[in-house]
């Protein structure tokens, strides 16, 4: 039961949020436009239907103060619910008290009339041990065991917000241990053919291999490895001599452990859903990355005229983002504290960051990812565990910096966003120098 995981006082605040969405007949949702966002607004509405609850779903690209409240107020006489993102928001909405929070990320304790249900206030790591979906899913479950079927979203989300990379851990866990009842086989982090699973891999992310067909079929032909084999099929032994060729690469760029941690895992067969877990996170968040969200929320609240759509905007997704991947390594900027790039879309510069930091660079600085619009210029950090446990926290860097520049961020310690005025990245720059340096003493 959730009760007997959460304890009494974050199960107490969830059911009183419960009880207060029980009194309504329409509701607003609010989640990041992110792969871990759409998860938790999958959870969130079928559980809303189930309580025969209209709603109207919108996602939130712009976390500024600004465009936050502009959102927000478009339906501010409705009950909100905010996922993915809210805590730290409190104050662009404290003159309102209709709405309720699940979020996870790092925030300044704001006084508020309204639900606040953030991870960190009841002693969880909001960036290895709950996700977005993770408190979509704990609060689907306190307004009804029954939503327990939704497992399949929650862990879509754990893999978005990639907080199974070495196995889950704290509540995530808790919840994997008590409500999966799928079949798991331990196997490569890949999906298809051998030959389309590493063409077309971004995490992991095979540099020279990702995106290289020519290469791969080389590579696959003198390790006497069949192309057209699924991932699925392979023997033990089979598989543990293709992850060993593949730590093998991937070791080539002299990137962390964390890199190889990620080239194999549980992957899940959902059979309600015809997916695994490993696919249903790269169609839930490869459409979010190219701005299709609400194809997977369509298709899996029931429109299954969406289904071809959706999975074949997989491929368009992968193939864009591996072409902005390599062309971002290629221009690089190293600095002493940090490493950026320019990247072409605002919803990619996180894939991009992420595979550059993880999979192609030592594991010493963070990488930023800048996205110039009209008018402001988006941001967004990836660090390593290593770097973390070495005193990094991008969340307050990117806070502190951003705030210099004129702008605004916050997030996780190993990955955070922002957004600043146009034109000011050279100030942004110098103060994030400074922030990391004053947190990693010895560098």
């Amino acid at each position: 039961m959730i009760y007997d995981i959460l304890g009494d006082s974050l199960f107490n605040i969830l059911h009183q949020a419960g009880e207060k969405l029980k009194e309504e007949k329409y509701v607003r949702v609010l989640a990041h436009y992110d792969g871990d966002g759409v998860s938790s607004s999958i959870i969130l509405l079928k559980a809303l239907e189930r309580l025969d609850i209209k709603y109207h779903l919108s996602y939130i690209k712009n976390l500024d103060n600004e465009g936050f409240r502009s959102l927000y107020e478009e339906e501010a006489d409705s009950l909100n619910i905010i996922v993915d993102a809210g805590s730290s928001q409190i104050p662009a909405i404290a003159d309102h008290s209709n709405f309720i929070i699940l979020d996870h990320h790092f925030y300044n304790k704001t006084e508020t009339s309204c639900i606040n249900i953030n991870a960190r206030d009841f002693g969880i790591n909001g960036t290895r041990d709950a996700c977005g979906a993770t408190m979509a899913y704990i609060f689907a479950l306190a307004l009804d065991e029954n939503n327990r079927d939704l497992f399949p979203f929650f862990m879509s989300g754990v893999m978005a917000d990639k907080q199974d990379i070495g196995g889950l851990s704290g509540l995530n866990k808790d919840l994997y241990s008590e409500y999966n009842s799928y079949k798991t086989h331990h196997t490569l982090n890949l999906e298809g053919t051998i030959s389309d699973a590493i063409t077309y891999s971004i995490d992991p992310f095979f540099d020279g291999l990702t995106g290289h067909p020519d290469e791969v079929k080389k590579f696959l032909e003198s390790n006497g490895i069949d192309p057209d084999k699924n991932i699925i099929d392979l023997t033990t032994d089979e598989n543990k001599a293709l992850g060993n060729r593949l730590a093998l690469k991937i070791l080539e760029n002299n990137v962390g452990s964390d890199a190889i941690k990620y080239l194999e895992g549980d992957v899940l067969y959902f059979d309600n859903l015809g997916f695994s877990s490993k696919e249903l996170n790269s169609i839930i968040d490869g459409n979010a990355r190219i701005g299709l969200q609400s194809l997977p929320v369509q298709y899996f609240l029931g429109d299954n005229s969406a289904g071809n759509d959706m999975v074949a905007n997989v491929k368009i997704f992968k193939t864009k983002l591996i072409d902005y991947i390599y062309r971002a390594k290629s221009d690089l900027k190293e600095e002493k504290y940090l490493r950026y790039f320019y990247a072409p879309e605002s919803e990619m510069a996180g894939p991009i960051a992420g595979a550059i930091a993880l999979y192609t660079v030592k594991p010493d600085k963070p990488v930023i990812g800048f996205n110039s619009g009209t008018d402001d210029v988006k941001i967004s950090s990836r660090g390593s565990r290593y770097s973390v446990s070495r005193g990094l926290n991008l969340s307050e860097v990117m806070k502190t910096a951003c705030a210099a520049a004129g702008g605004s961020g916050g997030g996780h310690d190993i990955a955070a966003g922002g957004v600043i005025p146009k034109g000011r990245e050279k100030q942004f720059l110098d103060a994030a120098n400074e922030m990391i340096k004053s947190q990693i003493k010895i560098f």
